[in-house]
């Protein structure tokens, strides 16, 4: 089953990629996914090389040949394994061309509470379950420390009137322009619109809230 998709999200993930975007002909966000259970049905960067052999990017629209059924997974219903077959690029939008046919999503609280993570519990109870929304954010500024010696990158901003704190950033470009930053916390923007995805349980079995793109 061929869909067309523009690409919201392109973010690290176990070292490859996780990838979800917009569908247009449901103008509905779809996460595509791998069958390796290995990196946590990330998609590899192989299968993001096109026959021209330059590799997709944030804002591709894609044709992607999908299974006929969304993967069970209450957390991320919008999850659909892929087949492995070369994806098409058919054009390319800017952030505006995205405003104009979706528009941004509106949400009390981003992913049910104002928590940066969540028991999994609070989702099953949830009414509408959803992974993944494209909000505009306010005042935001990247976190920079150190854990188990290694470098964390994390958001905070405001939504709503709300201050959010310490969302993980899986945004790879923005994970570069701090990269060499040392800990501490670092303005960015007053205004942005962001991809944000909900990830999986970890191993501490909760679920966490990413900045998967900033698109300033």
């Amino acid at each position: 089953m061929k869909k067309l998709m523009v690409i919201l999200a392109k973010s690290a993930k176990y070292g490859n990629y996780c990838v979800a975007g917009i569908e247009i002909s449901t103008n509905k966000w779809i996460r595509p996914i791998s069958h390796d259970e290995k990196i946590a049905d990330a998609v590899p960067a192989a299968d993001l090389i096109y026959s021209d052999n330059t590799e997709a990017q944030i804002l591709d629209v894609e044709e992607i040949d999908f299974e006929d059924t969304p993967v069970s997974n209450v957390i991320q219903p919008e999850n659909f394994f892929y087949k492995n077959s070369t994806w098409k690029k058919l054009g390319r939008w800017n952030l505006s061309d995205v405003e104009k046919f979706c528009g941004l999503d509106s949400t009390d609280f981003i992913f049910y509470d104002t928590a940066r993570r969540l028991e999994i519990d609070t989702i099953n109870n949830a009414d509408r379950k959803k992974s993944l929304l494209l909000l505009p954010l306010e005042n935001f500024s990247v976190i920079i420390d150190f854990r188990n010696d290694e470098k964390k990158f994390h958001a905070n901003f405001d939504y709503g009137g709300i201050r959010y704190e310490r969302f993980g950033i899986g945004d790879i470009a923005l994970r570069e322009k701090f990269k060499d930053n040392s800990c501490g916390e670092f303005f960015v923007t007053e205004k942005a619109v962001a991809a944000l995805s909900l990830t999986n349980p970890f191993r501490d079995s909760r679920c966490y809230k990413m900045i998967a793109t900033l698109f300033i």
